[in-house]
């Protein structure tokens, strides 16, 4: 099993395909972290000047001595709104200012591997690691040296899953030598908090994404099984993936099923302008996540058992 694990991994991470989708993402992430960093310091230097400029602006020479008067009354009222604005986009460059941080970048990078980018390139690496091997023949010889259709499926699953953690980790190397070497001097952002702090964010959101990269990979190499056509495989997976995230804000259900449990999972919040437009807020669940992702676990069980059963009766066929 190690082995044949071990010879899907370097097939996959030397392939033109997974070399090319890797550079992409890495792209990808970078020009989503120069997008995060460049406008959350825009708009927090923008609220500050109009704060520090909220009390001139009664200066003007054309205001009577009463319309002076009225307009610093109003001032408290509309530093107030100010400040909360402020506050959202302080939240927002927190979160963007993990991307300049040498820890913090893989937090940061997990979240945009596990939205809809990152699953989109594991279902396109499952369609050619084990769709395309069907439609080309190639499954044959593999076949005949493990003849165990599960045990060989297992090790394609685990092969796209190492795959998915090699990125995630070139991804948020890229991603942090952008942020420490440029971003940080360009685009002055809040800490993302003491080191402490950081390493304990960064343990449970690795954690927790790479739990999702894992149930990812199992459905995307089940469908490919069962689809045996890339093309196909590519469009099940996204149509799938679209009705996972569309299925997040059902009313009562939103946070039991897999795109609300991922979302709350994975720690996406509504201050994430680059990945969280692709999530809908779900109901809030007085129940803990590790409980709401139970129903996902499950549906991805039976989709492996199935997938088996089906296997047994087309190959007898």
């Amino acid at each position: 099993m190690n082995r044949l694990v071990r010879a899907e991994t370097r097939r996959l991470l030397r392939h033109p395909l997974g070399l090319t989708l890797a550079a992409l993402f890495v792209l990808g992430s970078l020009y989503c972290a120069w997008v995060s960093q460049n406008m959350a310091s825009h708009n927090i230097t923008q609220v500050q000047a109009n704060l520090d400029f909220l009390p001139q602006s009664c200066d003007s020479p054309r205001n009577t001595p009463e319309q002076k008067a009225g307009c610093l009354a109003e001032v408290p009222l509309q530093a107030v709104g100010l400040e909360r604005i402020q506050d959202g986009f302080t939240a927002e460059g927190v979160r963007a200012a993990q991307a300049q941080h040498p820890v913090g970048s893989l937090l940061w990078t997990v979240r945009l591997l596990t939205s809809v980018p990152g699953l989109a390139l594991l279902v396109m690496v499952a369609a050619f690691s084990v769709a395309g091997e069907w439609s080309r023949g190639s499954i044959v010889p593999i076949l005949l040296y493990e003849s165990r259709l599960g045990r060989l499926l297992a090790a394609k699953a685990l092969a796209v899953w190492v795959w998915s953690l090699v990125l995630l980790c070139v991804s948020a190397a890229a991603t942090a030598a952008f942020g420490l070497l440029y971003g940080r001097g360009a685009y002055p952002l809040p800490s993302p908090g003491a080191l402490g702090t950081v390493l304990a964010d960064t343990a449970l959101g690795v954690l927790a994404g790479a739990a999702v990269l894992a149930g990812a990979a199992a459905v995307a190499v089940a469908l490919g099984a069962l689809l045996r056509q890339p093309m196909r495989t590519f469009l099940a997976g996204m149509l799938l993936l679209v009705l996972v995230v569309r299925t997040s804000a059902a009313p009562g259900l939103g946070a039991w099923l897999p795109g609300g449990a991922l979302a709350d999972l994975v720690g996406f919040g509504a201050v994430d302008g680059v990945w969280d437009h692709f999530w809908i807020s779900t109901d809030p669940s007085t129940a803990p996540v590790l409980l709401r992702v139970l129903p996902t676990l499950a549906l991805i069980g039976l989709l492996w058992l199935g997938l088996d059963r089906f296997n047994r009766t087309r190959d007898r066929a």
